[in-house]
């Protein structure tokens, strides 16, 4: 047999179409008879009948598929953003479709244009930019949007972020009463939020401890382990300060990596620092002080905010949620005998 159809279902247990479509949706109440309502199960069993999902989304006007739009899922802070969205629209009986941008701003307003194209009802986007017109298009066509961990200027969506710039400065604060003073910073792509209020909590503070940062000190990479690792090799070349910090744990491993590939112990020689506490952090050697960024709850808040206006229908405006971060402090920092 090919595929099986409403029809063929409704034949086999002695029954109109409209019956069936009946019993498929949950309409029986009083309506129908307990017997006729077996009958068509049993139907639905023997034929391993499976409704057709775009048949339903046309009488519905409804496609129960809401897209994530990630900037790089091999990225174990995203997956783990993407799993608390699964997490809620699973129970929530909604399909996510899941586009990795690969960081590139092309790629992410080809996926848009995708995912307009798809009928999908909610977008929970994590720009690759900072500015990105295109996104404007998912608004003008009625779809809903949230934006998660980072910002896109002129774009008037709810968003869930983390306080990036208060976990940099509260990082970079930790270093220093460890006693470091010539701290050296690898940071995110400058056309991305997190990236620059991560640098600018970092730059806060080490003003307010009225310490000056070299410039051979700060280098600039894409949120990669290759990154994190290319940056420690340049500053490898000049004078090395006494510890790095890294704009996420990737790049942090990367780097000590790096500098472990000359000889140099961390943190005997020199202090590593991240953001993200991501498991990896924890598996590392050494363990890596990390600022906890709650990737999961991300993505659940995202989820429960994008529901809120799905289910309401209400305009999305400007709300905003932010979730607080917390320091982790590993074995890749230690006490300076100088202090």
């Amino acid at each position: 047999m090919g595929q099986v159809t409403i029809k063929d279902v409704a034949e086999r247990a002695g029954v109109s179409i409209s019956t069936v479509s009946r019993v498929l949706n949950g309409k029986v109440k009083d309506h129908m008879r307990p017997e006729t309502e077996e009958r068509v199960l049993q139907a639905i069993r023997e034929l391993d009948y499976s409704p057709n999902r775009y048949a339903r989304v046309l009488k519905r006007q409804r496609t129960g598929v809401i897209g994530v739009l990630a900037p790089d899922i091999s990225n174990p802070f995203f997956s783990q953003l993407l799993r608390g969205v699964e997490n809620v629209a699973y129970r929530h009986d909604y399909l996510v479709l899941t586009c990795d941008a690969e960081n590139s701003l092309e790629k992410e307003n080809r996926y848009i244009e995708i995912l307009i194209e798809e009928r999908v009802e909610g977008v929970i986007l994590i720009s690759s930019a900072l500015q990105n017109e295109r996104v404007e298009r998912l608004l003008r066509k009625g779809v809903h949007l949230v934006l998660a961990d980072r910002r896109v200027e002129n774009i008037e969506a709810p968003m869930v972020i983390a306080d990036n710039l208060k976990a940099s400065y509260l990082l970079t604060e930790h270093l220093l009463e460890l006693g470091y003073r010539e701290i050296g910073f690898i940071q995110g792509p400058k056309e991305i939020s997190t990236a620059r209020d991560r640098f600018q909590g970092f730059l806060q503070a080490m003003e307010e401890g009225g310490l000056k940062v070299r410039e051979g000190h700060l280098k600039e990479a894409n949120y990669t382990f290759e990154g994190g690792y290319k940056s420690a090799r340049e500053l490898l070349k000049g004078k090395l300060p006494q510890a790095i910090i890294a704009a996420n744990d990737l790049m942090a491993i990367g780097a000590i990596r790096a500098l472990e590939g000359s000889d140099l112990n961390v943190p005997q020689d020199i202090g590593v620092a991240g953001f993200d506490n991501i498991p990896l952090a924890t598996l590392a050697k050494p363990r890596l002080t990390t600022i906890d960024i709650p990737a999961y709850e991300m993505g659940q808040e995202a989820m429960e905010m994008l529901l809120e206006h799905l289910d309401g229908g209400e305009p999305m405006g400007k709300a905003m949620k932010t979730l607080e971060v917390k320091l982790v402090s590993g074995d890749s920092c230690k006490r300076s005998h100088d202090s």
